[in-house]
């Protein structure tokens, strides 16, 4: 069918509640929608329930992947059928106000130059707290290195000009199929065009027992997985970076802020895990550039440095935390 937004539901699991995501969906006050549900086999119950919803309304069209695909890869499946100028994924279990669409697709065609809008998040159940919308403005470098170094805002959760995405913006396969997925899908959005931010409560995540984010898969439980999952992380940042940026000094300094990210994460990891051995980023990736802001070119400005010298600073709070643990363990990891 026609339509002018598309809402992409990938789910798995979900016989309990879908109905109630799909009805959120229905509910919207802009009506010119497709809602396209992609089922991950289960087993369950799920593509029923989705077929009885499916019946209620022509505007909801059910698709049964024939083998699992797993998360990533049912996202992935779902936004390859979208054919409308606008879309947005809509997790299986979340909320979204009925004036969702109706306001973000007012803000987004104001700004034509724009490839996608986010607005404030309400995280409720086991987490109740509210996750400001947080907008991505300048220039494609400036754009990259907030979300490395503050990695403000829920733009996972954003309505998408697909002019702007064309067919890029998919979760790459990584190994294990982790979190750190949804981060590049993060920096090729970002990556297209601005993020614009409406500061609204318009959409609820909620957060469950037995929802992916709390699954065992979501973080490695071992540095080698950790470590592994960064190096293929690293190759697809690294390619995008050399898609986007095409002055060797703001390429420089994007590599710079790659490394960063990806060294506190894996800090973050190695306390978690208690194996605290000495990883180099150039076991992610020899492209990674080391040195400091101050070593940068001048591309950035201040708000931008600024950001890169607090991330520098947090960093190195990790490392001599991890060199401390490491001391008194003897050099041996727990």
């Amino acid at each position: 069918m026609s339509a002018t937004v598309t809402i992409c539901i990938p789910t798995y699991r979900s016989e309990d509640f879908i109905a109630r995501t799909v009805e959120c969906a229905r509910s919207q006050t802009y009506p010119d929608l497709r809602i396209l549900i992609s089922v991950d086999p289960a087993g369950d119950g799920t593509e029923q329930a989705c077929h009885r919803v499916a019946r209620e309304d022509a505007r909801v069209e059910v698709v049964v992947q024939p083998e699992r695909l797993g998360w990533s890869g049912n996202a992935n499946a779902v936004l390859a059928l979208v054919k409308s100028e606008y879309f947005f994924l809509y997790f299986h279990d979340d909320i979204i106000e009925p004036t969702y669409v109706e306001t973000l697709l007012a803000a987004l065609q104001q700004r034509p130059e724009a490839a996608s809008v986010h607005c404030d998040l309400v995280e409720f159940g086991l987490v109740e707290t509210t996750r400001p919308a947080n907008a991505y403005e300048g220039t494609t470098l400036r754009r990259l290195v907030e979300f490395m170094m503050t990695q403000g805002g829920t733009t996972l959760r954003s309505l998408v000009r697909k002019s702007k995405v064309g067919e890029t913006l998919r979760f790459p396969r990584l190994h294990g199929d982790s979190h750190w997925t949804a981060y590049v899908f993060h920096l090729t959005l970002l990556a297209a065009g601005p993020a614009l931010a409406v500061h609204q409560p318009l959409y609820r995540r909620w957060q469950r027992e037995g929802s992916l984010t709390r699954s065992e898969k979501w973080l490695a439980d071992d540095l080698e997985e950790v470590v592994r999952i960064l190096k293929d992380g690293a190759d697809r940042c690294l390619a995008l970076l050399d898609e986007h940026l095409f002055d060797p000094a703001e390429l420089r300094t994007a590599r710079y802020c790659l490394r960063l990210f990806l060294m506190t994460f894996l800090c973050r990891q190695q306390l978690r895990l208690g194996d605290l051995r000495p990883v180099d980023s150039g076991e992610l990736s020899p492209l990674l550039e080391a040195g400091g802001v101050a070593d940068l070119p001048e591309v950035l400005d201040a708000e931008a440095k600024a950001w890169v010298t607090d991330a520098e600073r947090k960093l190195a709070g990790f490392q001599d935390t991890i060199d401390r643990e490491r001391a008194k363990s003897g050099g041996v990891s727990a």
